[in-house]
């Protein structure tokens, strides 16, 4: 049977050309994880306390040491193990010693004073020998003003969920490289305002903004991407663009160590995305959309040129079948495709609705423990630069392992294993913390775990991305893909509220994304795998696949699926198919 795959092998040659487009789009991706990544560094937040008027005034007490000031102004908190970072002590008359500040006026002023825990009056102190300023630092986001980071971080996840949903409507619409070509000029220009942002309201609004088209060029660059590259090239090329996204978060250390200033750092993310704008016009577009919207004549001279850049030309015999199969839109064929409506298609079937709701939620927990990870790298034991290289490293190393672990355990079980990875060390780096919470070494070993653990939810992230668009019929395909991205993005504005709660409650988070990973680590399990299987094309094809692998299990059991589908044929013109269903 004739598909564009034919067309591909046809005119793919040494692949040169094809590799030099692919470039293009990974650059892309490389700019997108300073994009997303740079939140650990422009909303990183510092060890900070209250500010005590006037000892901190350091030209009148030059003498004081922070040690000493936290001592006797800063109250205990039990719960972080550590000195509050917003409330002080209050003494009634704190002027007792304002001129004779020593131990001994301190042992009388403890003892003859009432002293009250009050919220933090006159601004505060921040740790500022790693960065000279974040968003944190200049807005105050501490506190009770602590949410609006994460509100800050929530906006730009919210932007790749609107993203995701409106960057493949328009790219379907208008074609990859047209989307392409203009999302970069609108992520330059939010992402440059972003640096000149007054407030944490206009921040907020930008980071939207930039997350938004950056999205968007992600979808239309990942869908031309798969269109030009022959099959056998499909899966390294796509779990490349995941770990090329790791080594961009290697480079943005770089970066951030470079530049300690929060907006000069963002400039320097914005000025980056420059060269996508003239390189983006280099590229052609997708010959396969051009089919499917009958513009044949583009998509052959397309074609024709790709071929000879790769070293060979295109077959008159090839393209003749090409032209044949893509119909003019007023035929039968087409109308047929037209009228199924695949959103309703993939709900009517039990199995089929089963797993992609259970493809959606380890989509969603994945991407919420993925981003999670990620933001709560500023909150590690170390280098905050060392942490995220080397998780930008376990990102590298997880996409580039998974391709021979497939080869040789398929993807049901690499996607579970390592979200079993991810969940496992989770919670250990959690029990560890909280039993060596002031041990370096133990404090280290928790840092390795959580390294451990991105390198699960990395692998788990790569693999997903395959194994969804395998286990769905050809013609619900773009949907369940859809519906799965959409569920990512929902699971990842979740992760900047689990990653403020560090401050509070330490071990809240890691249990969370542990317990959580376990869940869709079990429930991955029992997926259908795909590998060296040939992709259903029909609805019915797929609801049979998966009919036939979970039927009686203790899973069709726990969740009520029927022995025999309800309804699960209701297109005329699949009754031939259920006929010889009926009868095996």
């Amino acid at each position: 049977m004739f598909s564009f795959d034919d067309v591909v092998e046809d005119i793919f040659g040494n692949g040169k050309y094809v590799v030099l487009l692919i470039a293009i789009p990974y650059y892309g991706m490389v700019v997108g994880s300073f994009l997303l990544t740079g939140a650990v560094f422009l909303g990183n937040t510092p060890y900070s306390r209250c500010y005590i008027d006037p000892f901190d005034n350091k030209s009148s007490f030059p003498n004081l040491t922070e040690d000493f000031i936290k001592e006797l102004f800063i109250p205990w908190n039990p719960n972080a193990e550590d000195y509050d970072r917003c409330k002080r002590n209050l003494f009634e008359d704190v002027g007792l010693c304002a001129n004779n500040l020593n131990s001994t006026c301190i042992s009388q002023l403890v003892n003859s004073t009432g002293v009250s825990v009050v919220e933090c009056t006159d601004g505060y102190v921040y740790d500022r020998s790693i960065f000279d300023s974040t968003i944190v630092t200049e807005w105050d986001l501490v506190c009770t003003n602590g949410i609006a980071n994460a509100v800050s971080s929530f906006a730009f996840y919210l932007g790749l969920f609107c993203g995701s949903i409106v960057g493949g409507i328009l790219s379907d619409r208008y074609g990859r490289i047209k989307v392409f070509r203009v999302a970069p000029i609108f992520i330059f220009i939010s992402a440059f305002c972003t640096a000149y942002s007054p407030n944490v309201y206009f921040y907020s609004v930008f980071r939207f903004l930039t997350a938004f088209f950056d999205f968007v060029s992600i979808v239309a660059a990942f869908s031309f991407v798969a269109e030009i590259t022959k099959k056998n090239w499909r899966i390294a090329i796509g779990l490349g663009f995941n770990a090329i996204f790791g080594a961009g978060c290697m480079i943005l250390s770089l970066l951030a160590y470079a530049w300690r200033d929060w907006r000069s750092l963002e400039i320097a993310i914005s000025v980056s995305i420059l060269p996508l704008v003239p390189l983006a016009w280099l590229m052609p577009e997708s010959p396969r959309w051009l089919c499917t919207k009958g513009r044949l004549a583009e998509a052959k001279k397309i074609c024709v040129t790709m071929a000879k850049r790769n070293g060979t030309e295109l077959s008159a015999d090839i393209w003749r079948k090409a032209e044949k199969n893509f119909e003019p839109a007023g035929s039968n064929k087409n109308a047929k495709t037209k009228n199924i409506n695949s959103l309703r298609e993939t709900f009517s079937r039990p199995y089929t609705r089963f797993f992609i709701v259970a493809d959606m939620f380890v989509w969603a927990i994945t991407s919420m423990v993925y981003y999670g990870l990620i933001l709560n790298t500023g909150s590690l034991v170390g280098n905050i630069f060392i942490n995220n290289a080397i998780g930008g490293l376990m990102e590298l190393l997880a996409d580039t392992v998974a391709i021979p672990v497939i080869s040789f355990i398929g993807f049901t079980r690499t996607k579970g294993y390592s979200l079993f990875i991810a969940s496992v060390t989770c919670l250990a780096s959690t029990v560890a913390l909280q039993f060596g919470s002031h041990i370096i070494a133990v404090q280290s070993f928790a840092t390795a775990l959580a390294m451990i653990g991105k390198f699960g939810a990395s692998l788990a992230f790569g693999v997903l991305y395959q194994h969804t668009v395998e286990m769905f019929a050809t013609v619900g395909r773009s949907t369940a893909f859809g519906l799965s991205m959409m569920a990512a993005r929902i699971g990842s504005l979740f992760s900047p509220f689990t990653a403020q709660t560090n401050y509070e409650i330490p071990w809240l988070s890691p249990t969370i994304f542990g317990i959580t990973s376990l869940l869709a680590a079990i429930i991955s399990l029992t997926f259908r795998e795909t590998k060296g299987q040939e992709l259903p094309t029909t609805f019915d094809e797929a609801e049979k696949k998966f009919k036939d692998h979970l039927q009686g299990t203790v899973t069709a059991k726990i969740f009520c699926l029927p022995k025999v589908s309800g309804n699960i044929f209701p297109n005329a013109d699949e009754k031939d198919q259920k006929k010889s269903w009926l009868s095996e």
